[in-house]
């Protein structure tokens, strides 16, 4: 396998911007709660970045470090909205109803990173979803800051996706009242169970059965498609297929392709290790960078309107003669003769 799975970056970086501002408003700047993970401000600003769970788990624990709050778990939980899940964030709020949306997230679950593992039952009026810490992901900082996160980002989300403000109705942890216990009244409707056998929420069955404000069946249906593609694409990196995840980090870069020595540093293994793994799959690491070109080349050609200049600087060429060189190679076209025949075809 290439490294730990922990190591590779293949969860979307959306949920960095949503850090960033929760911070800030802590008056913490980036260069501090990125300390230690290998991210920097550059990360934050690029679109398609992804992060690893190593990296969430160290940025969570200076966030906890950092912040200085005895609360500081609910309101983080708090500033963690809908848009942390990307594009899957839009399935959600297309659903039907609530309890559709949570249907959905489930199915994608491995793409969420939670650190619980849930299961739900009808009594009478309620729907009680039990919250069992999952064994696969420890928590990266400790079983109370965790199901604060988890409790407050929940009460977040589902207040967007029904379009009003939410609490639960009622909640159980397993663990003692905490000093700042005052501090989940901002989840929570009744007082909170402590020192329970399990964690536990509920939610009223009326409210699942309501449809969403925003339910769209056609645009579910399309980012749909593309939430199955990312959790493959996890599935794949977890299973330790090499070649899979080295397409998707070529695919996650800017212009510049990182070169192989780079790419074994972030598959966590050795440059050597590398050529063989990719030997074995009877592939070579300079045409996947060429794969990702051309696929890059041909998506920027019909997709946008950047002169052929800046379309081959993004395709990673460091002049117009070499990316015109190579694309003719790749076609039998010049680039612009190509832009016009797949525009003509569109």
């Amino acid at each position: 396998m290439p490294g730990n799975f922990e190591d590779l970056a293949v969860f979307p970086g959306s949920e960095l911007e949503l850090i960033r501002c929760f911070m800030e408003g802590e008056g913490v700047a980036a260069s501090r709660w990125l300390f230690g993970s290998g991210l920097d401000f550059q990360t934050l600003s690029s679109a398609g970045s992804a992060v690893s769970l190593k990296q969430f788990d160290v940025i969570y624990r200076n966030v906890y470090r950092l912040a200085r709050r005895p609360d500081i778990g609910i309101e983080f939980g708090l500033s963690l909205n809908l848009s942390r899940w990307g594009v899957l964030s839009s399935a959600l709020l297309c659903a039907n109803t609530l309890g559709h949306a949570l249907a959905i997230a489930d199915v994608f679950k491995e793409i969420l990173r939670s650190r619980f593992i849930l299961s739900n039952h009808q009594e009478g009026n309620r729907l009680l979803i039990d919250l069992r810490p999952n064994p696969d992901l420890p928590f990266p900082v400790n079983e109370v800051f965790a199901y604060e996160v988890f409790l407050g980002s929940l009460k977040t989300q589902i207040s967007q996706l029904i379009g009003r403000p939410f609490r639960f109705t009622e909640i159980s942890l397993p663990y003692p009242e905490p000093t700042h216990a005052w501090c989940y009244h901002k989840v929570s409707e009744s007082p909170v169970r402590f020192s329970d056998y399990r964690g536990q929420v509920a939610v009223p069955l009326d409210l699942l059965q309501k449809a969403l404000p925003m339910t769209n069946r056609m645009t579910r249906k399309m980012v749909e498609s593309h939430c199955r593609e990312e959790l493959r694409r996890v599935k794949n990196a977890r299973a330790g297929d090499v070649v899979f995840t080295i397409r998707s980090l070529l695919a996650q870069s800017g212009g510049d392709l990182p070169d192989l020595p780079l790419m074994a540093s972030h598959l966590c293994m050795s440059p050597r290790t590398l050529r063989r793994r990719l030997q074995q799959e009877q592939v070579q690491y300079r045409q996947l960078c060429e794969q990702e070109r051309q696929q890059r080349a041909v998506s920027l050609l019909l997709t946008g309107d950047l002169n052929l200049k800046a379309v081959g600087e993004l395709c990673g060429f460091k002049d117009s003669a070499s990316f015109h060189k190579a694309f003719k190679r790749w076609t039998g076209e010049t680039p612009a003769r190509y832009r016009q025949h797949l525009r003509a075809r569109h």
